[in-house]
């Protein structure tokens, strides 16, 4: 028979001490640590002397064992640019609830930025009024221009977010930013000079967090895989697709999508990009302005402000995973709320898994016949096993048809 008893939970703090916050989480790993060997369960543990904790918890640190401390959870809110945020997200075991670019304004740091995010507001907005007349209230129409417009932002533009991390995984972070930093300083542009500068300041603010004393290192070479030539110098953009069970998925993408593309935590995501120059891979231009007079005076204005390196800088994204966790993103991404950009891309590699059904198992043939009607992706409200509790303008049809 199983029985539970909850032994921990996570509180808000106020006017927290680094320091002592350390030693009580460093006693606590080392509590759960004993469970091991304990021979009547947690509640022997709670009895035994703090100094048994503290022992245990430093020996463990010694030999490697580093899961244990993984059980507290440190919640953090963190104001940092965007492409910290991008970091720090792409580590499977955090959790993040992080500022909207697509519902909320943006605060642009420059005067350029300002001045082209308001402009493309304005044009997008009418766009919009001029190929959807009606269809949306003024404060739908308002997000979804200013949802466009940030792609003029920068990706080093502030944000904020509410972020928990594993205590272990903060020295990991810490050893990987410092791993960053020094990869950094060989290499040249903007981009790359600007992220050392930004990793300065996020190691000294974790460093505060856990009152300056670094416990424990990776001991596994670890690094943060989600850039690679930022990370170790590694040009690691070679992988070849391969749709089936497990699979490998390579395209373009903005700074912006990838950001949405990296919070499917079952997933990996990594993105190649030198950082010498944003035109490597060119610019997103918005569905809606294709075609048109707006889209060459948007790569115009792209161009002039590329320096900061705008959101809707495109670079080499490589996805990989399992083919039901691809599902599980379908039913969050196939959708008319979804942005567009990360919607189109989540459609064509579901056209992708069709062309190659044949190297899915039985199981996963029934899971892609569920996101599927007629051999063809559709919306996640005509898929077999989800049933939609979102209001949307759109409709199963509308939602591939869109351009905004």
């Amino acid at each position: 028979m199983t029985t539970i008893q909850t032994i921990a939970a996570t509180t808000e703090c106020n006017d927290v001490i680094p320091e002592q916050m350390n030693t009580e989480l460093t006693i606590l790993s080392g509590k759960f640590a004993g469970t091991c060997y304990a021979k009547e369960g947690y509640q022997t543990i709670r009895t035994q002397p703090v100094e048994r904790a503290v022992k245990r918890a430093e020996g463990t640190a010694e030999r490697g064992h580093h899961s244990v401390f993984q059980h507290c959870m440190v919640t953090m809110e963190i104001q940092c640019p965007k492409i910290i945020a991008m970091l720090l997200n792409s580590i499977g075991v955090s959790n993040t609830s992080e500022k909207s670019a697509r519902y909320t304004k943006m605060q642009p740091q420059t005067e350029k930025e300002r001045e082209f995010y308001e402009k493309w507001h304005t044009l997008v907005l009418e766009r919009i009024c001029e190929v959807y007349p009606g269809k949306f209230d003024e404060k739908e129409v308002d997000k979804l221009a200013y949802e466009n417009a940030r792609y003029m932002i920068s990706v080093f533009c502030p944000t904020a977010m509410v972020y928990s991390l594993p205590f272990r995984n903060i020295f990991y972070v810490l050893d990987w930013t410092e791993q960053m930093k020094k990869n950094l300083e060989k290499l040249s542009g903007g981009f790359n000079k600007r992220l050392h500068d930004e990793l300065e300041s996020l190691e000294e603010q974790l460093l505060l967090v856990v009152g300056g004393k670094q416990n424990f290192h990776d001991n596994k070479n670890e690094a943060f895989r989600f850039m690679p030539v930022q990370a170790y110098g590694e040009d690691d953009n070679d992988n070849r697709e391969y749709f089936g069970d497990v699979y490998t998925a390579k395209f373009l993408a903005s700074f912006a999508q990838v950001a949405q593309e990296q919070r499917h935590r079952t997933l990996r995501v990594k993105i190649h990009f030198s950082g010498d120059d944003a035109e490597e891979y060119g610019f997103y231009v918005p569905e809606i302005l294709r075609g048109t007079p707006l889209e060459e005076q948007w790569l115009s204005d792209m161009r002039s402000i590329k320096e900061i390196y705008p959101q809707g800088t495109l670079v080499s994204v490589t996805e990989q995973g399992l083919f039901e966790d691809f599902v599980l993103k379908s039913k969050e991404r196939m959708c008319g709320r979804a942005q567009l950009e990360i919607m189109r891309i989540t459609e064509q590699l579901t056209q992708k898994f069709v062309e190659n059904a044949d190297n899915l198992s039985t199981a996963n043939k029934k899971r892609l016949k569920d996101i599927t009607e007629s051999g063809k992706p559709c919306a996640r409200c005509g898929f077999a096993d989800f049933t939609c509790t979102e209001g949307c303008k759109w409709g199963k049809n509308g939602a591939l048809t869109r351009t905004i």
